[in-house]
């Protein structure tokens, strides 16, 4: 009987942290289509900083906060840190296509041409 308990708690166990190990991935890297504008005004150039505080050599980093449109028309408002040695500005006012989760981008953004952005998405964006 106590075996049989055991199991029966081990089972429920297994199924817990499984549906929460789904949800984070879900959550965290399962990545939907989404676009953006970039701001006509380009933010300043800093200094890239790791997840302690400290300087990386070398590094540049551009901080834009994005208002990304999935292709269901919601809105996921985000920031995005463009980094590295030789890093860029996006182009002012073009238009960039993300992997975007609940969290995070997953993964670019890519500069995307207008005319390749779904009319519905392109309306919320140049509003």
């Amino acid at each position: 009987m106590a075996k049989k308990i055991i199991l029966v708690v081990a089972l429920v166990l297994i199924v817990i942290f499984g549906y929460k190990g789904y949800e984070y991935y879900t959550t965290t890297y399962k990545g939907d289509v989404a676009y953006a504008k970039v701001p006509e005004e380009v933010p300043t150039v800093e200094d890239t900083k790791d997840d302690t505080g400290q300087v990386i050599a070398g590094s540049k980093s551009y901080k834009y906060d994005f208002d990304f449109v999935k292709e269901d028309g919601t809105v996921q408002k985000m920031d995005y840190e463009l980094s590295g040695d030789n890093v860029t500005p996006f182009k002012p006012g073009s238009y960039v296509k993300v992997s975007l989760s609940k969290k995070r981008v997953v993964s670019g953004p890519n500069d995307v041409a207008k005319s390749d952005i779904p009319k519905t998405v392109l309306d919320k964006l140049d509003k």
